[in-house]
């Protein structure tokens, strides 16, 4: 289990050497057009850390976020894990209407048992998702995610991956990617450029994002 204690030691480091970009994009603000969505359109079967089934079915319950990453991450996931944390108790209400996933880029390391472990420091309606390699790449694939294993020698390797949370309507419809710089401002990026906003206009555009 991750304690506090690690968690800071792993996530201190990032704050001085590391921005940890999670973006939206979705929205032209300025005129308040939705930007076109991207259909989710791919069959996968995968499992959640509760041993369940997950589907592209459960991506139509309700809106979602999703990250990609895997729970020897030594900064970028823990980190972000805590700014979904933060930003779930920051949404009140409303963030029990979203679903939140943590999807494994490690399949072979992930398993069910060690993602309930890894999750258990983080905000509990996040839920960890793992699978087979070639059913995760359909999901990697629909979502434009990319995932590079990296051999570090002697057995050792390490994963490059997208860092960035993708936000799905409940149509099963990527409408927004999610993205934090420094831990003090989040970024809201249109088709038009980088426009910075308060924490509260990010919150507040997230809502209007997936409609809640």
């Amino acid at each position: 289990m991750i304690t506090k204690h690690i968690l800071l030691k792993r996530i201190l480091p990032s704050i001085l050497v590391t921005t940890i970009v999670l973006v939206f994009i979705g929205y032209d603000f300025a005129n308040k057009k939705k930007n076109a969505a991207q259909q989710i359109q791919v069959n996968f079967n995968l499992q959640d850390m509760n041993g369940n089934e997950f589907n592209q079915k459960h991506l139509k319950q309700k809106p979602s976020l999703l990250f990609f990453g895997f729970t020897h991450c030594p900064d970028v996931c823990p980190a972000s894990l805590q700014l979904l944390t933060n930003l779930i108790e920051d949404l009140g209400p409303d963030a029990d209407k979203i679903n939140y996933y943590f999807v494994t880029a490690d399949p072979e390391k992930d398993t069910i048992k060690i993602l309930k472990q890894y999750l258990s420091s983080f905000d509990q309606r996040i839920l960890g998702i793992t699978g087979k390699q070639e059913e995760l790449k359909k999901l990697y694939n629909a979502l434009d995610i990319y995932i590079q294993k990296v051999d570090l020698g002697k057995g050792n390797y390490t994963i490059d991956h997208t860092a960035a949370f993708m936000v799905i309507n409940k149509g099963a419809e990527k409408v927004g990617t999610m993205i934090h710089e420094g831990f003090s401002k989040f970024i809201v990026i249109d088709n038009y450029g980088k426009i910075q906003t308060p924490k509260d206009d990010v919150i507040k555009n997230l809502k209007r994002l997936l409609e809640l």
